[in-house]
């Protein structure tokens, strides 16, 4: 009986440790980051059959080092070609913008924080022509206090969450003290149409493009 209720205590013991046990998320290291070292502008070229296809993501006059996830803000966008072939035709048919968050909290690690969708409305093209002289321009305006944001960090410090953040109102230190979090990640997928001479259709080629915009120290 002894023996049963010391083994009995130990397994007991031993559940209540992992479950004290924290789970984290290391730090995303392998991501190019927007920062003010590079004059608050990040540029990506991408090599695609024959050409070249270039982006360009800056925050205009809203101040880089300052980020703050809770502010409302807007990402200046742009697309454009180099090296096109004589003749080819190049659109962009659609883009897809996620913002999510990035925290060593793997219940607010990658929690949607805003998106946006872009597509030509029109009828009498397929997409947004785009050359060497016309580039894709576009702004993507970020809600701060978005209703994903907002029912994400419900869900994290409600019932159904770990419970283990107990400051329940949602501000940007109650996220990066207790949330943990330490960046926004952008993503962004661009299908593009490219039709050659002599051909009579198109073909998609899909260019992602991720990195981080890190939240300011002061927060």
């Amino acid at each position: 009986m002894k023996r049963y209720l010391i083994t009995l205590i130990t397994i007991v013991l031993v559940f209540g440790l992992v479950g004290c046990h924290t789970e984290t998320v290391p730090e995303e290291k392998n991501l190019e980051v927007l920062n003010t070292l590079d004059g608050s502008t990040l540029e990506k070229t991408h090599e695609i059959e024959y050409l070249k296809f270039i982006t360009t993501y800056d925050t205009g006059d809203y101040d880089l080092s300052r980020w703050r996830i809770t502010d409302s803000k807007t990402i200046n966008m742009t697309a454009k070609v180099t090296n096109v072939p004589e003749g080819a035709t190049i659109l962009i048919e659609h883009v897809h913008i996620d913002m999510s968050l990035k925290s060593t909290n793997p219940q607010l690690d990658g929690l949607s924080q805003d998106s946006m969708d872009d597509s030509y409305h029109g009828t009498s093209q397929d997409g947004f022509w785009i050359n060497e002289k016309y580039p894709y321009q576009n702004k993507f305006a970020i809600e701060g206090f978005s209703k994903d944001l907002i029912d994400g960090w419900t869900f994290v410090c409600g019932s159904y969450g770990y419970g283990s953040i107990s400051q329940e109102r949602l501000t940007e230190k109650n996220l990066t003290t207790y949330g943990k979090v330490y960046a926004n990640k952008m993503q962004v997928v661009y299908d593009i149409l490219i039709k050659y001479p002599k051909e009579d259709f198109y073909h998609v080629v899909s260019v992602l493009d991720e990195f981080l915009i890190p939240i300011s120290s002061e927060s």
